[in-house]
């Protein structure tokens, strides 16, 4: 234990408190369960605000003993967090342009690049803000997604420093000034809670009140105190108390930040408040495991999510004995990253030579990150041919002002006497430019409009509570009121069935009940209310159309585990097979039985990919990708192979 608090105390220029690492435990523990177990621990994500909240605190307590004592220099702030942030940031990036090359594909590898720029210029935060949208892939997949939170408090350090040797400087009252700023960044922090929740998420001007938390009692320590002796182990039992209830209180479904993270925020101001002699403090967090886990939270941080986002991305679905196995690996690799990277650089000793070196290297990652982005550096399998079209992009060329969630009216050969209506979402828009081809190369069809929209469910009642989605129930509405058209002789309606039914993400609403449309009681009534859609447009005289869903699966996606980690990576194997979901072949069927007995004709991808026994084609005969994704055609193949869809538009 006395040689872990000495390596700790060589590392701090002031006085050392393990019960601060202790702390970075709890904050980098909660993160990683969260990430690797989310039911687990469903609020662990707040262990990044725990980290805001301990940054402000420390640095602020540095700067502000350097200003008073006259010898602040902004030169030695910048050496010192060089020193501390680069390294261990740099071996991590080159980690993940490594496995990079070796699992991604060409523009997947590209797209990387640009993660890798925005990680090594901490601006990561603005390029997943700027990403966020129908369009953006899964989290899982973004090697540095956790790099918004290490570019956050950076951008904070541009200004922090000359804004306090403005403050002591010019004698302004520091608790006064921090009190406007502060309560701006979280007025701003509520604001995009109910209107941006991603700016919420990625914006550093509604964060930095996090920050300042840890800031205002650095000062109150440095200059009052002794007020702070009293009451010391109320406050730190309060403050595990809040971060506790944080952990189990807060989901991925609350108003995050928002309110809610003055329950993280403020159980960390507590626990430091209560200084390092405190029963829980000198008892819990400051012993061995606590401390040794706190020194290497930095890179336990940086390791854990590159390390899931490669599992996710090579091997799928990770099972829980792989995510702590992965676990196990970040650990070791946060330890000797600890020992050889970062604890060399941070002693003192050769600063400026130091500095100057991690410079170098960091300018380096920059430069291999422009590469990639450049396409002059290919990955390992940049011979393999993996689908790099999107479903909605012959829509996106042909539409003015395209919207970011994919939902509108897209007109394809709308002046003709009939225009088949097509109401759904992008496993409508798959088929565009097919049906695009075949209603332009005959004359004598109808033409079509398609309102849809990007995760748009075309069943009445039935709502999402993601804010992405809310542009489409106005939708919705727009597209059966112009389903009473005399053009419109023809109604498509189409969905991603699979999806809506077999998440938890979608609800039927009804007398001001919900039911989950996971749930038996939920599908049943959503499934009438479709019916019931269908028949009223067939006694108004509509032909209609039911569109099937296609089958879905991670397995079906070509860029799974088995093209991945193929020796040459020149190709698919011809004629890959998989077997689905048994749940979505039930739901296939129910939902054909109630598409006919309501009256409408049916079209159904399914019967073009699979046999009638389930097992479902990844690739074709010449080892071309049926799929863009997990659920997805791959708009390529549907455009010369989807022949089933042209029945839509039948003369």
């Amino acid at each position: 234990m006395m040689g872990l608090r000495q390596i700790a105390s060589s590392l701090h220029s002031g006085t050392y408190r393990p019960d601060i690492d202790g702390i970075r435990a709890i904050a980098v523990v909660s993160v990683i369960i969260s990430h690797g177990f989310p039911t687990l621990l469903p609020g662990g994500f707040v262990g990044v605000d725990i980290f805001f909240v301990l940054s402000g605190y420390l640095i602020s307590s540095i700067l502000i003993k350097s200003i008073q004592a006259g010898n602040f220099s902004i030169l030695h702030f910048y050496d010192r967090r060089v020193r501390r942030i680069f390294p261990a940031l740099i071996a991590t990036l080159l980690a993940v342009i490594l496995a990079g090359w070796t699992f991604l594909f060409r523009p997947e590898f590209a797209n990387l690049g640009w993660h890798v720029v925005s990680s090594a210029l901490f601006s990561e935060n603005f390029m997943l803000w700027s990403e966020a949208g129908y369009f953006d892939v899964s989290s899982k997949l973004k090697p540095t997604l956790h790099l918004w939170s290490l570019a956050i408090e950076e951008q904070f350090y541009i200004f922090w420093p000359l804004i306090l040797v403005y403050i002591y400087k010019k004698k302004i009252n520091f608790m006064a000034a921090l009190y406007v700023m502060a309560a701006a960044s979280f007025a701003l922090n509520l604001w995009y809670v109910s209107n941006d929740p991603t700016a919420a998420y990625y914006s550093p001007l509604g964060r930095f009140w996090e920050l300042m938390i840890g800031a205002a009692l650095a000062h109150v320590e440095l200059n009052f105190g002794t007020k702070w002796k009293g009451h010391a182990n109320v406050r730190s039992l309060a403050g595990v108390a809040l971060i506790v209830i944080s952990l189990f209180a807060i989901t991925e479904e609350s108003r995050f930040p928002g309110w809610w993270a003055l329950l993280p925020t403020f159980g960390t101001l507590l626990l430091l408040s209560s200084g390092p002699n405190a029963w829980f403090n000198q008892r819990v967090l400051s012993t061995g495991p606590m401390v040794w886990c706190g020194l290497i939270s930095y890179p336990l941080y940086l390791w854990h999510w590159p390390l899931l986002s490669y599992g996710h991305i090579v091997i799928g679905s990770l099972s829980p004995t792989k995510t702590l196995g992965l676990v196990v690996v970040t650990f070791v690799l946060a330890t000797a990253t600890f020992a050889f990277v970062e604890r060399p650089f941070r002693q003192r000793g050769d600063g400026a030579f130091k500095v100057v070196a991690l410079c170098c290297a960091m300018l380096c990652v920059l430069a291999v990150g422009v590469l990639m982005i450049a396409r002059v550096v290919p990955p390992r399998l940049s011979l393999v041919d993996a689908p790099n079209r999107h479903e909605w992009d012959f829509l996106k060329v042909r539409t003015p002002n395209f919207d970011r969630n994919a939902v509108g009216i897209y007109p394809l050969e709308a002046g003709r006497s009939k225009v088949a209506l097509f109401i759904g979402d992008s496993h409508v828009a798959q088929y565009a430019e097919r049906i695009h081809r075949t209603i332009s190369s005959d004359p004598l069809r109808p033409g079509a409009i398609l309102a849809i929209g990007g995760g748009c469910i075309p069943i009445d009642g039935v709502f999402s509570d993601q804010i992405i989605r809310g542009q489409c129930w106005a939708l919705r509405d727009q597209a059966y009121d112009m389903a009473r058209d005399a053009r419109h002789s023809t109604v498509v309606i189409g969905g991603s069935w699979n999806w809506y039914f077999l998440s938890k993400e979608f609800y039927y609403k009804d007398a001001g009940k919900t039911y989950p449309l996971l749930s038996a009681e939920g599908r049943k009534a959503a499934l009438d209310r479709l019916a019931a859609r269908i028949e009223t447009l067939v006694r108004d005289g509509k032909r209609v159309v039911f569109v099937l869903d296609n089958p879905a699966d991670n397995a079906l996606s070509p860029t799974g585990l088995a093209v991945r980690l193929g020796a040459n990576g020149t190709g698919f194997e011809p004629g890959r097979t998989i077997r689905i979901d048994p749940r979505q072949v039930e739901l296939h069927d129910e939902m054909l039985q109630l598409a006919m007995r309501a009256g409408a004709e049916v079209v159904d991808p399914f019967l073009a990919v699979c046999t009638a026994e389930g097992l479902c084609r990844m690739t074709d005969a010449g080892g071309r990708p049926i799929y863009k994704d997990a659920g997805h055609f791959n708009p390529d193949w549907a455009l010369e192979n989807a022949s089933f869809i042209d029945a839509a538009t039948a003369r």
